[in-house]
């Protein structure tokens, strides 16, 4: 048993997602199929995995953390009533945000068919999340996505903004942000995680001020590398108008992570900051 394997039976008590880790690790392209671990640590119940991809990780870093060292850990005392989660994959992290916050509506948003049918599966474990099939943008459309990847186990990781020639695509719904608020009689957001291969700024910019202006939490994933025209950082400024920011940008890395807390409330969680930042990244 490799250190791998093991360090993922310690955490997930199940000795096959400790193999299929393993194995996914070691980019094993011939695994197929689905399978299902038990999240004793967190809900005890099934979730749901494609086995030779990153889907494995993803759980590994999201679900499997001791407490307070996950990607996505946030203290109680955040606001946290309404939730959404953009970019949702296969529902790792509403899975994990409906834990968390076990009074909280989280609204997970994913436009990717292959990505839905996993979520589905693992929404159905829950009874606050709702999913919205479709990608959010400034404006309804059907567009194409491409793989942002080529890394075969990476099957998750789809993108608008990272068009490449004689690549296949698939054929995706999107809905305009604002819209998508009005119909679902959503006023009021308390957190935003976001993970979107690029259209971040395309999503967050089209949130209505009013509303952006009072989310309490913004944390997630922004992405610069194969993209001709990268607008992270013209979102991180637009941001700062209402929120302090937290950033960390390896040099060796174009993607990175960051987290935005509501002015409002950054003195409240100045120290929480200053050591989590460090854990989480």
């Amino acid at each position: 048993m490799n250190g791998k394997m093991l360090r993922a039976l310690l955490r997930s008590g199940n000795t096959q997602f400790a193999k299929d880790f393993a194995d996914a690790a070691r980019q094993q392209p011939q695994l197929s199929g689905r399978a299902t671990m038990v999240w004793t640590r967190g809900d005890g119940k099934p979730v749901h995995y494609r086995r030779g991809t990153t889907d494995l990780g993803l759980i590994n870093s999201i679900l499997l953390k001791r407490e307070g060292a996950g990607e996505y850990w946030l203290p109680d005392e955040v606001p946290h009533g309404t939730i959404l989660d953009i970019g949702g994959n296969i529902g790792v992290t509403s899975r994990y945000l409906a834990h968390r916050f076990p009074k909280a509506k989280i609204h997970t948003f994913e436009p990717v068919p292959t990505n839905v049918a996993v979520l589905r599966d693992n929404a159905a474990a829950v009874s606050s999340v709702t999913v919205h099939p479709y990608g959010l943008g400034q404006e309804n459309g059907s567009f194409t996505l491409q793989p942002n990847s080529d890394d075969l186990r990476n099957q998750g990781n789809f993108s608008l903004t990272a068009q490449k020639e004689g690549v296949t695509g698939v054929q995706v719904e999107v809905r305009a942000v604002a819209d998508v608020l009005k119909d679902s009689n959503i006023t009021q957001v308390d957190i935003i995680k976001i993970d979107t291969e690029g259209a971040e700024w395309d999503i967050l910019s089209a949130i209505p001020p009013e509303v952006l202006s009072r989310v309490s939490w913004i944390y997630g994933e922004l992405h610069t590398e194969s993209i001709a025209n990268p607008t992270a950082f013209k979102l991180l400024d637009y941001l700062s108008q209402w929120f302090v920011i937290d950033v960390h940008k390896p040099l060796q890395k174009q993607n990175f992570n960051f987290d935005a807390c509501n002015k409002a409330i950054a003195g409240q969680f100045r120290e929480f900051r200053r050591r989590h930042s460090k854990a989480r990244f």
